[in-house]
């Protein structure tokens, strides 16, 4: 099965990037920095205008910087990434198979595991440093249950160097090791978390960036503050608000994909209720919508609650109902929201990287010499950007999505140090505007496959 997952999704994802169905943001963004970061080069990351690990302090991108030594190219990322997410389904396999002793119910929960649709989705969504937190996280609780304290100390500190936030899912397995396992070393474990979340925010990212709160903006009702008082002062605005956005369809995709099994005995998917809670309440859509890589974290604890809420389980026959049931509802909703060979929607949007567009497209891209300084459109940035210097169009002529997003369609100063321009052939609307502003500047040295590369005339 890990084979068959890492074949089908480690192919699909190459051939999106290779069909230039992956944009600049977010694939170009870890592209560009692990890149920089393999030529011992600082990752400020042009792609978006900030430092990589000011953006998010994931740390354990440096993990990836030695195959970068070896394939440097955004497709290293993109297949890592879904050996790092199918591998979880190992930890799965180790506690059902300890847990309920049945070798062919270890197998079918690993199965559920990777039939995910949330997991299947996340993974086509380009490169995310998610999925090593995936990994982790299975390899923590599983140390967690089973007891092995050095595998738990080191699965945990590889979780917090994935990401700032990463706190909301350790913070509770501390908790659960403090009632059921050893109460210092589960203080320990949370308040690790929370002090390495505090030192993220107000050291790391704040000296990088200037501020701890770059993406704050995502609460709802002003912010913290009005969040926490909304119950008391305007629940039923805060009922409507929970009731819409698709959110209650979200949890029921999260849920239904176990076949809700793991609320039998609920406290190990108790350690998810922080980062789904988080999803929730987001003003961001996309972070309770199952196709982005912000429900990957859940993921493998909603698997590990299943595997456990079944083990608590009286009889073997019990069990074996149960898993069954999982396997099932798992088949379904892979079937409905997956992106396996037989469900509904089994074909990421791309074209194919052999069709006569993608190879026009692959030609006029070689008349850009390697070093240039770039600005080309988000489908083609992470064909680009192994340069120190490239920006998704059309920063820096007009910014867009460019640093702490303070110069918001303004000329950037070092607009004149762009040497090429990579565009659509067919231009509308603000980017037809911008180009037409310093076309008189640029001429066309390629194009075809619908993309035109142009180069800065000699003054």
């Amino acid at each position: 099965m890990l084979a068959l997952y890492i074949g089908r999704f480690a192919l699909l994802s190459v051939q999106v990037q290779d069909g230039f169905g992956a944009p600049g943001y977010d694939l170009g963004i870890f592209d560009q920095g692990v890149w920089l970061l393999s030529r011992f080069d600082a990752p400020f990351v042009t792609v978006m205008g900030r430092n990589l690990f000011g953006d998010h302090t994931s740390f354990v991108l440096v993990l990836a910087v030695p195959l970068y030594w070896i394939w440097p190219a955004a497709q290293t990322l993109l297949v890592l990434q879904t050996v790092l997410l199918a591998c979880a389904a190992i930890p799965v396999y180790i506690l059902a198979r300890r847990r309920i002793g049945s070798a062919w119910m270890a197998t079918a929960l690993a199965g559920a595991y990777l039939l995910n649709p949330a997991l299947q989705q996340g993974n086509l969504e380009q490169f995310h440093p998610e999925s090593f937190l995936v990994l982790f996280l299975a390899l923590a609780i599983v140390a967690a249950l089973e007891w092995w304290p050095r595998l738990l100390c080191v699965s945990v500190i590889g979780a917090l160097l994935v990401k700032e936030d990463t706190a909301l899912l350790v913070i509770p397995l501390g908790v659960w090791v403090y009632f059921r396992r050893d109460k210092a070393l589960g203080i320990g474990v949370a308040a690790v978390a929370a002090a390495y979340m505090a030192f993220a925010f107000e050291v790391v990212i704040r000296s990088i960036l200037g501020t701890a709160n770059f993406y704050g903006g995502r609460l709802p009702f002003g912010g913290l503050v009005g969040l926490l008082e909304s119950p008391f002062r305007y629940p039923g605005r805060l009922w409507a608000y929970l009731k819409a956005g698709g959110r209650p369809f979200y949890l029921w995709q999260m849920g239904s994909s176990f076949g809700w099994i793991f609320l039998v005995s609920p406290e190990i998917a108790a350690i998810a209720v922080l980062n789904l809670t988080e999803n929730v309440i987001s003003t961001f859509p996309y972070m309770h919508q199952i196709p982005y890589h912000y429900s990957l974290d859940a993921v493998p604890v909603l698997a590990l609650g299943t595997v456990y809420a079944i083990s608590r389980l009286q009889s073997a026959r019990t069990k074996g109902l149960a898993t069954a049931f999982v396997a099932s509802s798992a088949l379904v909703a892979c079937s409905l929201w997956g992106l396996s060979p037989w469900s509904r929607n089994p074909v990421y949007p791309h074209q194919a990287p052999d069709s006569p567009a993608v190879v026009a497209a692959d030609n006029a891209l070689k008349a850009v010499p390697a070093g240039a300084v770039v600005s080309a459109s988000a489908f083609y940035v992470s064909h680009l950007d192994h340069r120190r210097k490239i920006y998704q169009w059309p920063t820096p002529f007009s910014a867009q999505y460019w640093g702490l997003y303070t110069e918001e369609g303004q000329r950037l100063p070092f607009a004149s140090s762009v040497q090429y321009v990579v565009i659509p052939s067919q231009l509308s609307g603000t980017d037809k505007t911008v180009f037409s502003s310093i076309a008189a500047h640029f001429h066309l040295v390629a194009s075809g496959g619908g993309v035109s590369v142009y180069k800065r005339i000699a003054p």
